[in-house]
């Protein structure tokens, strides 16, 4: 990524200095370390932030007009505070587009402003690149503006723009993440409450290192929503059978769910079977990573992936390829897919000392059997949204 030098050089050959509030900010991507698809049945997750962000450098204007300029498109977007309508051509625009209504809707008044936005978090990954603009988007707002908008609530808002105006049905992980993670921790979500909890993350000789298949995720939206679907039947299954109230899969215990298991069709005892595990799961290795038992935290990480891989059949042939050449690796405590599936990124956690002999042979083994060469990252737990 250009660093900032650079930045306020391209900042300054296209915008004239208007006087006013300027500054420099950044919001990271994401991993999800375990805890997959159990966000919309209330359940937990655990994801980090990842030292790849994206990075604006924006300035007060004294009308109502935002000049926003992508450095990664070459593209620049120009509307009014007044008038926000779905951008067709610049489709990264309604991310930024979407947070400022937010923001007004919570009757802060804004001034227009010129910003400029650049990245490196490889795109269509599933590490987040939208959650981040919205995030970096809205604490620059706030932070020029001087607005107080507590974490929580920011991160909240940029999922409705995400939901409302983009219209991604998104759960509220990434913008979480991206406004909450910090240096050295994980974070825990309850995806019921919104209540969270930073997680030591004390991996000081490991590294987590993620795989880019660079597999589109092609099916993801359709399947999708047939696994809300299945997850859905579950749970009304159980809410008829249990005698107490059941809001969602997370209501349901293992052993309910072995007592019932002859009566589901065996799709949806298979997807209950992964949200019911994938969750207490969740919350084993958020002990073993209280009493820095990496081990423990390793193989529930490559357990999640068998349970998404059988149970919830949302792999595909590249990421598995991915997570069994990783556990071939020395030093690899667990390897397991990341993301809603049908391509992205694994994630792994691996002895530091084995990091360069890991990437040479994954790379090397998946090449050789895909004709694709894979990218990979290594990363620790970074900060969340922040002003450089």
């Amino acid at each position: 990524m250009r660093d900032i030098k650079e930045l306020w050089e391209i900042f300054n050959e296209r915008f004239s200095d208007t006087g006013l509030r300027k500054g420099v900010f950044a919001a990271p991507g994401r991993v999800n370390l375990i805890g997959e698809h159990t966000d919309y049945n209330d359940g937990f997750a655990l994801p980090m932030a990842i030292d790849k962000s994206i990075v604006m450098i924006a300035q007060l204007r004294d009308d109502k007009e935002v000049r926003a300029y992508s450095v990664d498109y070459d593209s620049e977007a120009v509307f009014s505070l007044m008038d926000l309508e779905f951008d067709q051509e610049n489709l990264w625009a309604n991310y930024l587009q979407g947070v400022i209504d937010e923001i007004q809707k919570l009757d802060y008044y804004l001034p227009g402003m010129n910003l400029i936005f650049t990245g490196n978090i490889p795109k269509a990954s599933g590490l987040s690149s939208s959650a981040a603009l919205e995030v970096v988007t809205a604490y620059t707002i706030s932070s020029l503006n001087e607005l107080n908008i507590a974490p929580v609530e920011m991160a909240l808002l940029c999922q409705r723009a995400e939901n409302g105006f983009v219209g991604v049905n998104c759960g509220i992980m990434d913008q979480y993440i991206s406004r909450l993670g910090k240096e050295g921790n994980a974070l825990l979500i309850d995806c019921r409450s919104n209540e969270y909890e930073l997680v030591p993350l004390a991996i000081e000789d490991f590294r987590v290192v993620i795989c880019n298949s660079k597999v589109e995720r092609g099916l993801v939206d359709s399947e999708y929503n047939k696994r809300r679907e299945e997850c859905g039947k579950a749970t009304k299954f159980f809410a008829e059978r249990l005698d107490r109230r059941i809001k969602a899969l997370r209501d349901v215990s293992t052993d309910e769910l072995v007592e019932f298991s002859g009566e589901l069709a065996a799709t949806t005892l298979s997807r209950a079977r992964h949200v019911i595990s994938e969750n207490n799961r969740v919350l084993t290795a958020v002990s073993a990573l209280k009493n820095n038992d990496l081990e423990t935290f390793g193989s529930l990480m490559t357990e999640s992936h068998i349970s998404l891989r059988d149970d919830y059949q949302v792999s595909c042939q590249e990421l598995d390829l991915l997570v069994n050449l990783a556990l071939k690796q020395d030093g690899v405590l667990g390897a397991r897919m990341t993301g809603a599936g049908f391509g992205g990124c694994t994630v792994n956690l691996l002895a530091r000392d084995r990091v360069d002999k890991f990437i040479a042979e994954v790379k090397a083994g998946y090449q050789k059997k895909t004709n694709i060469e894979p990218e990979i990252y290594v990363s620790l737990p970074a900060d969340g949204a922040r002003e450089l």
